[in-house]
């Protein structure tokens, strides 16, 4: 199912109001932490990334969710510097966090695989949300900004992480902030406040970003000027490789998935 971003509000509605009328947002909260503390009682984590296996054996009873608009997490395909496609490193992530959120949230979200195209628009417009990643320098075409900014302008957004190289270098990070500057000279990325809701609107981060590796330097956004909604966002600590389950321990791995969980959250109710 396609969602072109004419209907982009629709759909958001549709989405949000099955999840409210389902439980609202502190019973939400608090089903989730008690998937996740039943199971790490029970042990399961060990099995967090092995084939069919989820974070926790919910019951069947809390299977029987409403089916709502379908959510996708598509990955962007865009140009870069260093002459490699580094933008579809490491897809198994996507997949363990798209798994996570139909087990942990009541939203009907794809496990289908999709990878968009900056550079064709109207590919980019039916997926109002888009995950980008690289580890190391890229540069976006004119017409890439120019779809970039058309795309924002109508509602949707984009989640950018870093996939850092090494321990320290951020280098997407760095382009993707200076690349948003660019694109909005008078409006530039902001680092997010830890008490923002971004962090709690489901899960709870008192904190902030997770720190997993890279920079502890907290997300970074554009905010809209009238709303102050989030228009785009980026992490500079390698949240995507967290969600693989490879590279942390369990602590760290959950708070990724975790991270990720609420990042959706936060775009479906803005």
């Amino acid at each position: 199912m396609f969602v072109p971003l004419d209907n982009l509000e629709e759909w958001k509605a549709q989405t949000l109001g099955a999840l409210r009328k389902t439980i609202d947002r502190r019973s939400f909260v608090r089903r989730g932490l008690q998937t996740l503390g039943g199971a790490l009682m029970a042990g399961t984590l060990l099995r967090l990334f092995s084939g069919s296996r989820v974070l926790a054996d919910v019951p069947a009873e809390s299977m029987k969710t409403v089916k709502t608009g379908t959510f996708f997490f598509p990955r962007l395909k865009f140009d870069v510097l260093q002459g490699r496609t580094s933008w579809d490193i490491y897809p198994l992530a996507d997949v363990h966090l798209r798994r996570q959120l139909r087990k942990l949230t009541n939203i009907n979200a794809s496990e289908e695989p999709v990878v968009v195209s900056l550079d064709d628009f109207e590919s980019l417009r039916r997926y109002p949300f888009v995950f980008a990643t690289d580890e190391l320098h890229f540069k976006f075409s004119d017409k890439e900004e120019q779809n970039l900014r058309e795309f924002l302008q109508r509602g949707g957004f984009v989640y950018g992480d870093d996939c850092v190289l090494g321990s320290t270098g951020v280098f997407f990070f760095l382009d993707y902030r200076k690349m948003m500057n660019k694109i909005y000279p008078d409006n530039p990325m902001r680092r997010v406040p830890e008490d923002h809701e971004l962090y709690h609107c489901y899960f709870d981060f008192p904190k902030g970003l997770p720190f997993l590796q890279g920079q502890d330097l907290g997300s970074w956004a554009t905010f809209d000027r009238n709303t102050g909604r989030i228009l785009t966002l980026v992490t500079p600590t390698d949240l995507h490789c967290g969600w693989t389950g490879r590279f942390w321990g369990p602590e760290l791995n959950l708070a990724s998935l975790k991270m990720g969980i609420n990042i959706i959250i936060y775009y479906l109710s803005h």
